[in-house]
């Protein structure tokens, strides 16, 4: 079959295909002359972006400057640190290289608080709970022991500074260990364990008390919580003072709660 036979049997496709190829290559010129500058500057503009991130924009001085910075924000982080986290006394830690079960370390540290605390509150006609707040039971946990052992460290200073100020009683004490302290979702980063303290009579010693928690003889500032002062409605010059001391144990964080 020759070229006019095919253009005469074909010619209607032939006209077809030949017109939309010419519309497409107007519309090619068309768009390639208005938007071909733009493309252009666009591409330009990329290339430019690219060289200026392969740049450092930092000297050497800089990177120097910032590790300053950052050793400065460790340092500083560290020393709140310590002086937020609660450091219990030897006598009211788990001696975990001791024969003697740390229930029993427990027991022993309740009968020595008590066998000095309650006398000496009584000699300064101080009224105290002789149970100190601490549970009917004893705890069996070893993880709620070493709790324990540190609310009676905080209890002891605090009863004994309500002696030296001269409070009249102290009505509560309320031991609450962390919510999150056994459950699968832990503690998290910052563990508290509250101690709340009602402590009532004549509001000079009550203030005394309160100021002291943050000045103690053996140099262990208290973090304070909730702290609440009223006066009585029944007897002039006296109140109430109701306080959370809060022992605080810092955790390093884990790689679920970094996720979160």
């Amino acid at each position: 079959m020759d070229v006019n036979d095919y253009w005469q049997e074909n010619k209607p496709f032939v006209s077809t295909v030949a017109g939309g190829a010419l519309v497409f290559l107007i519309a090619y010129l068309v768009i390639g002359n208005r938007y071909e500058g733009q493309i252009g500057a666009q591409r330009a503009q990329k290339v430019r972006l690219e060289g200026e991130m392969r740049e450092s924009h930092f000297t050497a001085a800089d990177f120097d400057e910032a590790e300053k910075e950052n050793e400065a924000l460790v340092a500083a982080v560290t020393t709140l640190a310590e002086s937020a986290e609660f450091e219990p006394r030897e006598q009211f830690r788990i001696d975990r290289s001791s024969p003697v079960s740390p229930g029993s370390q427990y027991l022993r540290a309740m009968n020595d608080v008590s066998a000095t605390l309650i006398p000496r509150a009584k000699r300064a006609n101080m009224r105290i709970d002789e149970g100190l707040g601490m549970p009917a039971l004893s705890p069996t946990r070893d993880d709620d022991i070493e709790r324990y052992l540190e609310a009676l460290d905080v209890i002891d200073t605090v009863a004994s500074l309500a002696i030296d100020c001269g409070v009249e009683r102290i009505e509560r004490i309320n031991v609450r260990l962390d919510a999150g302290l056994g459950l699968r979702q832990g503690v998290g980063r910052i563990e508290r364990t509250q101690i709340e303290f009602t402590a009532e009579g004549a509001a000079k010693p009550l203030i005394e008390l309160l100021a002291r928690t943050q000045r103690p003889p053996d140099g262990r500032p208290l973090c304070l919580g909730d702290v609440e002062m009223t006066s009585s409605r029944f007897k002039e010059g006296d109140g109430t003072l109701t306080m959370t001391v809060i022992a605080v144990r810092l955790h390093e964080p884990t790689g679920e709660e970094d996720v979160q």
